[in-house]
């Protein structure tokens, strides 16, 4: 029975205050489709594979510990200094290597011989590019370096790359929406919490401890007020 009573007076109160949780969800909302169409760039990922090694035999041991020392050189390796100065000369860009840095995820999952490199930039065609380049210039640099021969690319040109979206605006505006209901909801019961006048009946049973016999409704008469530029002095103006 007392859920009963509580789920009737939330009703109650999400309709009394409806017009704050109204113009608070459409102020979120709007801030959200603002964001998402002026503030919030979309992004894009490209990603190249890097196969390293040889089919392995499960029964070798040694040929497996090899393998997993140049899977983790590997990705030390991509992210480091050597390989971003050449990609950005290969590139010709002019972007710090901080920068370029921050543009690069490696990945490589357990037990897995390929290593992912995903590129996330706000041009699908650019980070495609710079995707190719950093997996070809990595395996140069693998070999050179570390002599490791059994390395390739899956991609044989930059067409061969897939890229993906990253962030939906309406997925943005979506949550915009909700954020700005629950709020709206929110500050509805706060000012609720906030408001001591009677609103019912049954409070009025609750605080007095006695039943209500009835109610009368009050309506306000609106007087008929002369303005004071329109009488004269000494003028008297009657209404019957």
């Amino acid at each position: 029975m007392e859920q009963r009573i509580d789920l009737k007076k939330f009703l109650r109160i999400l309709k009394n205050r409806a017009v704050t949780i109204l113009v608070t969800t459409l102020f979120v909302t709007s801030i959200a489709v603002i964001a998402s169409m002026y503030f919030v760039k979309t992004s894009y990922e490209a990603t190249e594979y890097i196969i390293v090694g040889k089919e392995q035999n499960e029964n070798s041991y040694t040929e497996n510990q090899e393998l997993i020392r140049i899977l983790a050189s590997a990705v030390d390796l991509i992210k480091s200094p050597i390989v971003l100065n050449a990609v950005r000369t290969e590139l010709g860009d002019q972007e710090s290597l901080k920068e370029l840095e921050e543009k690069i995820s490696v990945q490589n999952n357990k037990d897995s011989q390929i290593i992912h490199i995903v590129i996330k930039e706000s041009d699908p065609e650019r980070s495609k590019r710079i995707a190719y380049v950093v997996g070809n210039v990595s395996v140069q640099k693998l070999n050179d370096l570390l002599n490791v021969k059994n390395l390739k690319i899956v991609s044989k040109s930059e067409s061969d790359i897939s890229v993906k979206q990253v962030g939906d605006p309406l997925f943005n505006i979506a949550i915009g929406l909700f954020a700005g209901l629950f709020l709206g909801i929110g500050l509805g019961m706060l000012k609720e919490h906030l408001d001591h006048s009677i609103q019912d009946a049954s409070e009025v049973e609750q605080l007095l401890g006695l039943p209500v016999l009835g109610h009368v409704h009050v309506k306000r008469k609106e007087k008929n007020l002369i303005p004071y530029k329109s009488m004269q002095r000494g003028e008297i103006s009657v209404k019957g």
